[in-house]
């Protein structure tokens, strides 16, 4: 049930952790999870040594919080994943991991990260009264498949589409030349000069495998013979380019990592394009017509809290007016940016109500594009209160210092949807919806964001 992961033993080799057969229960590694081996179905985590750079925790943490075949099973125990820490500050760590997927992108995932030693408690948010007993639905990303309307599943509705064929190999020129050296000296105990001897290159084996760089692609690409055949193509364009297997050994890292970030790039362009061009031939819908599934927002969730956890209320102290939920705290907001919108928000009269989207209670809102991974919006709000055309509004906030390609993939997915929203003939009450669904950077942004509610009222 043991086996180890290392450099010099890999007990792993040919095993299928997937399997029901398979024995393992416990991986001990020393640096397999931080140099990017991906463990399927990691719910606990004992980090032994005193590690304390942000981005090792990071990492460590994210590989154990990324399940990516995971179901839930509704009961709470069993839905989490557990780090022990030894000579560790455990709420330095917490505040490390918290600070450290925020610069990665991943907003939202603040409130998941939630030290045992820290003094906590559970509550509960109901609906606000005029709310409560009352269905609210939102829409969710669909696909038409045989037997009526799914939800879109990226590997069985995306990856179909990929033409695995038309992915190559990378330029073999875009890599520097590495080359691993050692250099020794010796020190006299009578303080003689010091002694530095010539440098000499590691004696080790220095064979190109394929298996390198097909096994960097293979969470990648599902087929590991289209894997191997890109990793081939690679080592040949090196070698016709006049590169020696010991030039290719010394380059094995670099290379690897380019390959992947080139075979994601060509990966995600494809997808794009077949998310696109299933949203107008309508195989991919987002609305709300009858008879289609849609999500349910739920009446009440549990959330914890520090015992020391503020209520969040207007800037004059007066309660929140146009919250969907309450009691709001302010632990449940992870920049000064989202509380900020917060506030924007419960002043707009035109709103009915807004949400602020969790991920970890039951029912948390969320959005698919065509990446594998879910997009958890940080804010939902129904706007017009009296509109002949109700307005359904999505927002994701992220500080300019976010600005980056997840950013980007994010303002993408939000175009498309709206503009497949809008395009529909989804009814609110009496009347033809629209949908808003904005990126906000700062709160110079907040009145575009919400640009022509007013009038829709």
């Amino acid at each position: 049930a043991v086996a180890v992961k290392s450099a010099e033993r890999d007990e792993l080799a040919g095993i299928d952790l997937l399997s029901p057969f398979s024995p393992v229960r416990w991986i001990v590694t020393k640096a397999a999870l931080a140099e990017g081996w991906d463990c399927p179905f990691a719910y606990a985590l004992a980090i032994l040594d005193h590690t304390t750079a942000q981005r090792a925790i990071t990492q460590l943490v994210g590989r154990v919080m990324r399940q990516p075949q995971a179901r839930r099973t509704g009961r709470e125990a069993l839905d989490q994943c557990y780090v022990y820490c030894w000579n560790t500050d455990v709420r330095e760590a917490v505040a490390q991991v918290k600070r450290g997927l925020e610069d990665e992108g991943l907003t939202g995932l603040g409130g998941e990260i939630v030290s045992e030693s820290s003094d906590t408690r559970r509550v509960e948010a109901r609906r606000r009264a005029p709310f409560r007993g009352k269905d609210v639905f939102l829409p969710l990303v669909l696909h038409k498949d045989a037997d009526g309307w799914r939800e879109l599943d990226y590997f069985r509705h995306i990856l179909p589409a990929i033409d695995w064929d038309a992915i190559d190999a990378p330029d073999a020129r875009d890599s520097k030349t590495e080359a691993a050296i050692r250099q020794s000296a010796t020190v006299d105990v009578d303080d003689a000069p010091l002694a530095v001897h010539a440098d000499r290159t590691l004696e080790i084996d220095r064979t190109v495998r394929l298996s390198w760089f097909a096994r960097r692609l293979s969470d990648l690409v599902p087929n590991p013979w289209q894997a191997a055949r890109i990793a081939q193509r690679l080592v040949e364009n090196l070698r016709a380019a006049g590169q020696t297997d010991d030039t290719i050994h010394g380059r094995r890292s670099y290379l690897a990592y380019a390959l992947r970030k080139h075979a994601t790039e060509a990966i995600e362009t494809q997808a794009e394009r077949a998310f696109v061009e299933k949203l107008g031939r309508r195989e991919i819908r987002f609305d709300l017509e009858a008879g289609r599934p849609n999500f349910r927002m739920v009446d009440r969730y549990e959330i914890a809290v520090p015992e020391d956890a503020g209520l969040f209320a207007r800037k004059d102290g007066t309660p929140l007016q146009l919250s969907l939920f309450e009691p709001i705290y302010v632990q449940q907001f992870d920049s000064a940016l989202e509380r900020s919108f917060a506030l924007y928000l419960d002043e707009q009269k035109a709103l009915q109500w807004w949400y602020r989207v969790a991920m970890r209670q039951s029912g948390g809102y969320y959005l698919k594009g065509w990446k594998p991974e879910r997009i958890w919006p940080d804010f939902v709000a129904l706007g017009g209160g009296t509109a002949r055309r109700p307005h359904l509004l999505v927002f994701e906030t992220k500080g300019r210092h976010l600005d980056n390609l997840d950013a980007a993939y994010k303002q993408r997915v939000l175009e498309a949807l709206e503009g497949a929203f809008n395009c529909g003939t989804m009814t609110v009450r009496d009347g033809p919806a629209k949908g808003v669904f904005r990126l906000v950077f700062d709160e110079a942004e907040f009145p575009a964001a919400l640009a022509g509610l007013d009038a829709a009222g």
